[in-house]
């Protein structure tokens, strides 16, 4: 099916192991300012009002980037978490789709070797030996359920008209 629906399990431990790294980083560097805003002390700026002031700006700025990152660290985190739940919920689901699947076709496959499957066989064998087997295996059913087509793309039961469209 083309339209199937899966996980890519090497790309996704790919990804995984991205989003861990982005996360380190990003709690790294939140750490990282923070220092940086504990390091403004007084006692390198001075008293002057201009040195002063600068010194109180420059931390209260990394004190605020430390607050951003660290809430971005605590967002990666949250969507790791949520992804990862995701994944092994979806994980189980496609597992049970499987087995789903995998039911309906042993009940497709008893249902071909039940005794109605055979009869129905048997009684259409005795129909072509009586109407003759050629014009007889146009119309009826394969053992799949479908019925043959015309290569002109006309029905089994009508002749073609010349310039009509196909049947679907």
């Amino acid at each position: 099916m083309a339209d199937q629906v899966g996980v890519d399990s090497e790309k996704q431990a790919a990804a995984t192991t991205h989003v861990v790294e982005s996360g380190d980083a990003v709690t790294s560097s939140a750490q990282g300012s923070s220092s940086l805003g504990a390091a403004q002390k007084s006692m390198f700026w001075g008293t002057e009002d201009g040195p002063s002031s600068m010194g109180r700006s420059s931390a209260k700025l990394f004190d605020t980037v430390s607050d951003i990152l660290a809430k971005e660290a605590e967002l990666i985190s949250t969507f790791e978490a949520e992804i990862n739940a995701a994944l092994k919920d979806f994980t189980g689901t496609e597992q049970d789709n499987k087995l789903q699947l995998a039911r309906i076709q042993e009940a497709l496959n008893r249902v071909d070797k039940s005794d109605a499957a055979a009869a129905l066989k048997a009684a259409q064998h005795e129909l072509e030996q009586v109407v003759g087997g050629a014009a007889l295996k146009a119309l009826l059913p394969t053992q799949s359920g479908t019925t043959h087509s015309t290569t002109t793309g006309g029905s089994t039961t009508q002749a073609p008209t010349q310039g009509a469209q196909p049947e679907v």
